[in-house]
């Protein structure tokens, strides 16, 4: 599902009293905690709603808040906090390090993200050296960075010869010159070709 960046998150903490009707001080604690939170300025929403746990996390998990915090006696009596990243993992904290403790698991959030989307973006390009035999050969969503440096009617032949659009040039062009895919003279033109919806 969506998990948003903590730095656009509207919310980047969602705190969830769990079992509050076993202790009274649940409540209270958890609002002290999105308290300390705000005075730290992270955004922090408290979600005391009478419904069943499972139902709030999938609440928060489609509205893409990086960080879930629970608090139950249990974590009361050990003067704790239960903390579930987006991301992966839950762990159980000391109360007394939350405004770190949750500061670093944000920053934290933000590198896996950057780190996903970068691995994906990688996993989606490839260099094109030569003309398909026919487009289907071409696999389906990527991105090719081709040496490309004709006319129109050249962009047409590449266009048509492998079913994608040109992109545009890149802002960094090659280093050393490259044959173009098309006019066979040396370029350092580097474009993008991918399939456009």
């Amino acid at each position: 599902g969506l998990i948003m960046p903590p730095s656009i998150a509207p919310i980047q903490v969602v705190v969830m009293p769990v079992a509050a009707h076993l202790d009274e001080a649940v409540e209270p604690q958890a609002s002290t905690i999105v308290e300390r939170l705000k005075k730290s300025g992270i955004r922090a929403r408290l979600d005391s709603r009478d419904m069943r746990p499972g139902a709030k996390h999938y609440d928060w998990e489609i509205k893409g808040v990086p960080l879930r915090i629970e608090i139950g006696p249990r974590d009361l009596s050990s003067d704790s906090f239960v903390m579930t990243l987006r991301t992966g993992g839950k762990d159980s904290h000391p109360i007394d390090v939350l405004e770190e403790t949750v500061s670093k698991s944000l920053k934290g959030v933000s590198t896996e993200l950057r780190a996903r989307s970068s691995n994906l973006m990688e996993s989606k390009m490839a260099v094109l050296q030569s003309l398909p035999q026919k487009p289907s050969d071409l696999d389906e969503g990527m991105v090719y960075e081709v040496a490309f440096d004709g006319n129109d009617a050249d962009a047409e032949k590449l266009e048509k010869s492998t079913n994608l659009t040109l992109l545009g040039d890149l802002l960094e062009p090659y280093e050393a010159p490259r044959i173009c895919i098309i006019t066979g003279k040396a370029t350092l033109r580097r474009q993008h070709l991918a399939r456009m919806y």
